[in-house]
């Protein structure tokens, strides 16, 4: 069987909100062996959502909605679907009572609009909906399955994998997973990670080796089929090996891990804490060191750009600045980045209890993207020193 995602709101496509539903939903359902075949997404139009159903049903097995289920008049997913099968809607009373029970639990006024949300194509199931007010509804006919759920992440999560997860793998009689793996590179770019491990990419069928960039990290997914979770990670293991093997030290690490909490757990192997000083990224390393809850980090300085840490150019400045604020903070490790606007390089020190060095990296734009950037190349270079990699970005 085939599934496909159907997301539906005018607010999805005027980028209002960010559709992190449907990215759910497609590492949801692979996790699950169930092939993913296209994503759509609609505005709140009757023409067009009826459409994209008929569409979905002629290309895939199951057709899986989010959002169009509230009690406002926008709110059509229901009618939709109804109209599609060519089934009346239907009042369920019970539906009603339930959700009357909710707003009483919430304190909440409740409107005879909010009857629409009991109403069910005629011979739909409804799906429990614990979290909020719009129960799902499932319909499964001869032409195929479609499942509507809220879009409401919180109340959409639960219902997919506590309801339609299950319905699917029964009906279709999936019984495999696909698990996958991903090992972050950090400060190299994707075409020298290809260079490295591009034959292993092209050779590739069961697991699959794929990459994806982005400003943090390039991605290596490592992504295997099998019957169970632990043949999946049987087939993913010797691959990852052979990918280490050709990036010796390179992977900052693996899956949801980051490249802070990555530093701050191999500061804390030592028992060394650290603070910061950064003059080019507007206190953007320490906010992500703060983020990630990294207990080394003892705190840090944020100076403007041509403040009171400019970059000199002789190599000296940054290390400077990095024993100014050991004394200040009393860390164990000092970590400094700076830079001004007539600076061409942006200027990093690095200070441990076991040696001191300072050097320049390339100066990205003054952006968020930017800033990002700068972090990552500088702080990357603090990991592999700390790991004992001697490759430098």
């Amino acid at each position: 069987m085939q599934a496909e995602i159907l997301m539906i709101g005018t607010e999805l496509l005027l980028g209002q909100i960010q559709d992190t539903n449907a990215t759910w939903m497609a590492q949801t359902l692979a996790a699950h062996g169930i092939p993913l075949y296209q994503k759509t997404t609609v505005g709140d139009n009757p023409e067009r959502i009826r459409a994209a159903l008929e569409d979905g049903l002629r290309r895939a097995g199951a057709v899986l909605c989010s959002g169009g289920l509230g009690p406002t008049e926008d709110d059509i997913t229901r009618e939709c679907v109804a109209a599609v099968f060519g089934r009346p809607l239907v009042y369920h009373p019970d539906l009603f009572e339930g959700i009357r029970a909710r707003f009483a639990h919430l304190r909440a006024n409740i409107t005879e609009n909010n009857k629409r949300q009991a109403m069910l194509p005629e011979g739909a199931v409804a799906l429990d909906n614990p979290h909020g007010t719009a129960p799902g509804i499932l319909v499964d006919d001869p032409r195929g399955v479609v499942a509507c759920m809220p879009g409401v992440p919180w109340e959409l999560k639960p219902m997919m994998e506590s309801h339609v997860i299950p319905f699917l793998r029964t009906k279709f009689g999936v019984s495999g997973v696909l698990c996958y793996r991903v090992l972050k590179v950090c400060a190299m770019g994707e075409s020298r990670v290809d260079s490295l491990i591009g034959d292993l990419i092209l050779g590739s069928s069961n697991p699959t080796v794929g990459l994806l960039a982005s400003p943090d990290a390039v991605r290596i997914r490592i992504a295997a089929r099998a019957t169970s979770v632990a043949e999946a990670e049987t087939l993913i293991a010797p691959v990852e090996a052979a990918i280490r093997d050709r990036l010796p030290g390179l992977i900052m690490g693996v899956n949801d891990e980051t490249l802070e909490s990555v530093v701050d757990r191999l500061l804390a192997e030592r028992g060394w804490t650290i603070a910061t000083a950064e003059s080019v990224t507007g206190g953007a390393l320490a906010e992500r060191l703060t983020a990630a809850g990294a207990r080394q980090f003892v705190g840090g300085r944020v100076y403007p750009p041509g403040g009171d840490l400019v970059a000199s150019g002789g190599g000296d400045a940054a290390l400077d600045a990095a024993r100014r604020i050991l004394v200040e903070f009393g860390s164990d490790c000092a970590f400094v980045l700076l830079g001004g606007p007539a600076a061409k390089e942006t200027q990093v020190a690095f200070i441990s209890p076991e040696a001191s060095a300072s050097w320049f990296i390339g100066l990205y734009p003054d952006s968020a993207l930017g800033r990002v950037r700068t972090v990552v190349a500088a702080l990357e270079q603090v990991r592999r020193r700390l790991a004992g990699c001697n490759e430098r970005p």
